[in-house]
């Protein structure tokens, strides 16, 4: 995905980096070397607490336990530098919401709009649901590919998710920013889902792991 990404300012990371594929720390590593900016999500989280994992249902239970055992020390210590939430200028970073960074899903029109009148005048690009989404004061939009979309003043931002799509669509999902403009532009991006869904069989992982690569679900 990062070869297809124009020239930006900053790569964002809005948390889940660990928890569900085959590789882990290639992952951490590679996030690394470009410089990316991340915030913790949920799995992440649990491989600092594995106590979490009573939360999670027990397909996403196992595969985090997997990715705990084979995590390197180096790769846990960049989890537990990330923070819960983030900034770019006035305009927020999380990976639930702005009131729960961790947990909360951001599905519905009246509880976005419950946290857009407290987030005011700025922007909450979040993730957690998997779902390529921008919600306003207006209600919820599902944004079209490749347009450059105008933002009001506030609006939460959801890019989808590079690894684990969950909106039926299993190519990999990112969006572009332009701050000064106000203005957001999603993409997708196809790539080997049967070498992914390979490794993931041959770890050992949960094969709903592997499966739902293919439905984007």
């Amino acid at each position: 995905m990062l070869e297809v990404l124009p020239e930006v300012d900053r790569i964002l990371v809005l948390g889940d980096i660990v928890g569900y594929g085959p590789d882990p720390n290639a992952v951490i590593e590679r996030l690394r070397s470009v410089h990316a900016r991340g915030v913790r999500g949920n799995h992440d989280q649990a491989m600092l607490d594995p106590g979490l994992l009573e939360l999670f249902n027990p397909h996403a239970a196992a595969a985090a336990r997997w990715t705990q055992g084979v995590m390197t020390p180096q790769s846990l210590r960049y989890l537990n530098g990330l923070p819960l939430t983030g900034r770019i200028g006035r305009h927020r970073v999380v990976h639930g919401s702005p009131r729960d960074p961790i947990w909360e899903y951001i599905l519905d029109d009246l509880q976005a709009l419950e946290i857009l009148l407290t987030l005011g005048r700025r922007f909450c690009f979040f993730g957690h649901t998997h779902l390529p989404r921008i919600f306003t004061e207006e209600g919820e939009q599902v944004p079209e590919v490749g347009v450059s979309i105008p933002l009001p003043a506030s609006a939460l931002v959801n890019p989808g998710s590079v690894g684990q799509p969950r909106d039926g669509n299993p190519d990999a999902s990112f969006a572009v920013v332009d701050l000064g403009a106000s203005t957001v532009r999603f993409g997708r991006v196809p790539y080997d889902i049967s070498t992914t869904q390979a490794k993931i069989r041959d770890a050992g992982l949960p094969e709903i792991e592997a499966a739902r690569l293919a439905l984007g679900r």
